[in-house]
């Protein structure tokens, strides 16, 4: 029978593929981010007049790029950790429990739950839009999600097992066989502001995209680009109107280790959550509330996530949330490596960096 042998969590972010320099340069984007959900309302508001709103106590936060160096070396040796520990692990399978942005899944087709079966996924350098100022950071960021072309491969039968063992058990799971040459299309940002719903949709233009950056991540950084057979799932956490809620969200991660206990093969399994926590805006509160939950297994306050702190890219907090529940009923221990929240700017821009692991 297979069995879970490790749990990581990871954050993801482009900043974890930046040298501390470059931290300041990336920080000049926030000014401009149309995706800004501020706490506790959740609520998106322009970087202007979120200078206002936000609380002195939070604005003191920011100390200019002074603590970068600091936090970005604490960043660098969590990852580190949790690269020696998957590697020396060695599963047979890992399943990488992440979300797509912007590319293979647009307003066409926006699944809320979907599992990739191929027998290989190819990973290419990651595309980067021509408008991006500084040319180091870009660099920086394509070599972060993979800078060595490959074809990855996929326990593709393990993948179709899984697949049929959530469809057995009531979740309504997209499957996903083929990569298409191209990838591109429009998707809609239907987050709340003051004035009803935000109005921006982002095009992409049509480019060859390999695997989706929070797997890409895993196989760079954590695998150091020489991967075991990889299962990615995907959760829509960014879009409405069809996000899984937190409970949803750990109700597949119970399924999906329960589907691991009972598949025959003598496999072992590591599960990945790649992704968050909370950003573009710093929530503190949400991320130590959610990382006490999973520290405590408490099924009840990780299901129990006001959805409204999870709009924009907070949302990745479900990727952990679904982890959460695939270590419910498991033996091994949630163990956390660093939580660094990294403020940008005075209104609280940034993001809360994390990294744990169960063994």
């Amino acid at each position: 029978m297979a069995q879970i042998v490790l749990g990581l969590a990871t954050s993801h972010t482009p900043m974890l593929a930046l040298s501390a320099d470059l931290w300041g340069s990336y920080a000049q984007r926030d000014a401009e981010n149309p995706e800004l959900a501020f706490p506790p309302d959740g609520l998106v508001m322009p970087y202007k007049e979120a200078l206002g709103v936000v609380p002195a106590e939070t604005r003191s936060k920011y100390r200019g790029t002074e603590p970068y160096a600091a936090q970005a070396e604490q960043c660098q040796r969590a990852l580190d950790e949790l690269s020696a520990t998957l590697r020396s692990t060695d599963p047979d399978v890992t399943i990488v429990i992440t979300d797509d942005q912007d590319e293979w899944f647009f307003e066409d087709n926006m699944p809320a739950l979907a599992i990739y079966w191929g027998d290989t996924a190819p990973l290419r350098p990651r595309w980067m839009p021509p408008n991006v100022r500084d040319q180091a950071v870009a660099e920086a960021i394509t070599r972060g999600y993979g800078d060595v072309p490959m074809d990855v491969p996929v326990p593709s039968v393990f993948g179709r097992y899984l697949i049929e063992y959530l469809i057995e058990h009531d979740f309504d799971v997209a499957h996903v066989r083929d990569v298409k040459p191209l990838y591109g299309g429009r998707v809609a940002r239907r987050y709340p502001t003051r004035n009803g719903e935000l109005q921006y949709v982002r095009e992409t233009p049509p480019r060859e995209q390999g695997l989706p950056h929070g797997v890409s991540f895993v196989v760079k950084r954590l695998f150091d680009n020489r991967p075991r057979p990889i299962l990615p799932v995907f959760q829509n956490t960014c879009y409405p109107p069809n996000q899984p809620t937190p409970r949803r969200a750990f109700a597949t991660g119970q399924a999906i280790a329960a589907a691991i206990r009972q598949w025959r093969e003598p496999a072992r399994v590591a599960i990945v959550a790649s992704g968050g926590l909370s950003h573009f805006v710093v929530d503190e509160e949400l991320d130590r509330s959610l990382l006490t939950a999973l520290e405590k297994n408490d099924s009840a306050a990780l299901t129990a996530i006001p959805r409204h702190r999870l709009h924009s890219a907070a949302s990745e907090a479900l990727n952990w949330v679904a982890l959460g529940g695939a270590m419910h009923a498991s033996s091994l221990k949630m163990e956390l490596l660093a939580y660094v929240p990294v403020y940008r700017s005075p209104a609280a821009t940034g993001g809360g960096w994390a990294f744990a692991r169960w063994r």
